[in-house]
């Protein structure tokens, strides 16, 4: 390399390899360490093929290939997208890697000169594609940038075997090397962006779950504290009961009221329990049918609605069961309740109405509400999005929701206006 375009090629690489390193040492991810460790193999090949000083360049290209192995299992998540394959990739690597270094320790180092590496890096790019239909976006960035890198070290092999060259080029592998480095550099970047979004994710996650759990605690607490208190109550309703039939048999009125009394005690001592069991965390998987887990909601929050003139419908109309976690699900139906119960008074609804539908593995829950404004639409399942400020809302609640849904039951949420009603549908279809 002539020493203007040598400048150049360290200028670029010395400042992606100080990016890469310190990003390493930042966020502690591996993907950037081995990246840093393939690409100095290489500016170190280009440094002893300038003459800069002698080195092993066998050594140094085997490192290049461990490392680019290591690296593309990081970056294209094998652990996650390609289970398979991960559990032998760093193998392949190992094995392949430890044969080069014993053809040359034999002196055979003529079969590493006449293997066409481009079909192994060939290999990445189909795997990146696999994990790109997957739904690893982060992946395209992989197959464009390695895409090219694998067309330049073609024709460079094509050179090395055969000694044909195809296209007379000096500086033809170390421009394909910056171009792949300064591309995956920033796709680099981005994974980085998008694991924080998910670690943040996850936190507010456990923060939610940790309410809930403390929550579930002190409902339990309450529950026994009143527990004693009702049945003495009880007690003393059926004690009366007993004293009115012995002396006082003509009595109805007194009776009636004492068994509607004994009525209101039981539906107390229900409901405590309902809370208590709701709120319990929760972490074993059950199979259930979903119109017991509706009805459960429903049976929480129906006095409120009662108490505000809100008329809930409930139409099962084709049952199904799903294998999760039922009180998740309450938690789920209930936010949706509340949401619609919330803007029905907030909107002052005359013949105010919710709906909820049971069918073909969906869940549909709808109020004749007031409909949601279309620029707003999209974005009421962000975290902290909420058009009730004046009346607290604090805009977790259907976020929370639609995180249940993904990440626990494999279902989706959706919302739409219809009708002059707000249809939220959840879908248990895969």
């Amino acid at each position: 390399m002539s020493d203007l375009f040598l400048g150049f090629y360290l200028g670029v690489f010395s400042i992606i390899l100080l990016f890469n390193i310190l990003w390493y040492l930042y966020n502690k991810e591996k993907t950037y360490l081995y990246y840093f460790f393939m690409h100095l193999s290489v500016v170190l090949i280009a440094l002893d093929s300038s003459s800069v000083f002698e080195t092993s360049t066998v050594f140094l290209a085997i490192s290049a290939i461990f490392f680019s192995f290591l690296f593309t299992r990081e970056f294209l998540n094998l652990e996650k997208y390609y289970k398979k394959l991960n559990s032998y990739f760093f193998k392949i690597a190992a094995t392949f890697c430890l044969l080069l270094v014993l053809l040359y320790i034999t002196g055979n180092g003529v079969f590493i000169k006449n293997i066409p590496y481009s079909f192994i890096f060939l290999g990445f790019v189909l795997i990146a594609y696999k994990v790109y239909k997957k739904g690893f976006v982060l992946a395209k960035y992989f197959i464009f940038a390695w895409g090219v890198n694998v067309s330049i070290i073609f024709l460079l092999d094509i050179k090395r075997i055969t000694g044909i060259e195809l296209i007379s080029f000096d500086y033809l592998s170390q421009i394909g090397n910056i171009l792949e480095a300064v591309i995956l550099s920033f796709a680099l970047f981005a994974k980085t962006s998008m694991l924080i979004d998910e670690k943040n994710e996850k936190e507010k996650m456990l923060i939610h779950q940790s309410r809930l759990a403390s929550m579930g605690e002190m409902l339990a607490n309450i529950s026994h504290q009143w527990r004693q208190p009702l049945n003495r109550i009880a007690s003393f309703i059926m004690n009366m009961q007993m004293h009115i039939m012995d002396n006082y048999k003509e009595e109805k009125y007194l009776l009636e009221k004492l068994d509607e009394s004994q009525i209101q005690l039981e539906y107390m001592s229900s409901t405590i329990d309902d809370f208590t069991n709701f709120y319990k965390k929760d972490k074993q998987k059950e199979t259930f049918f979903v119109s017991s887990v509706v009805e459960n909601s429903i049976s929480i929050i129906l006095p409120t609605l009662k108490s505000n003139n809100i008329n809930l419908e409930l139409n099962v109309l084709s049952d199904f069961q799903i294998n999760s976690y039922p009180k998740e699900l309450s938690q789920v139906i209930l936010n949706l309740i509340q949401n619609a119960k919330d803007a029905l008074i907030i909107n002052k609804t005359k013949n105010a109405n919710i709906q909820i539908e049971i069918t073909d593995k969906k869940i549909i829950v709808q109020n004749n509400g007031e409909s949601i404004n279309e620029n707003i639409i999209d974005k009421i399942f962000e975290p902290y999005f909420t058009t009730k400020e004046k009346h607290k809302g604090t805009g977790l609640g259907l976020y929370m929701s639609r995180m249940i849904l993904e990440k626990n039951m494999n279902a989706r949420i959706s919302v739409e206006n219809k009708d002059d009603n707000v249809n939220f549908e959840i879908n248990f279809n895969k």
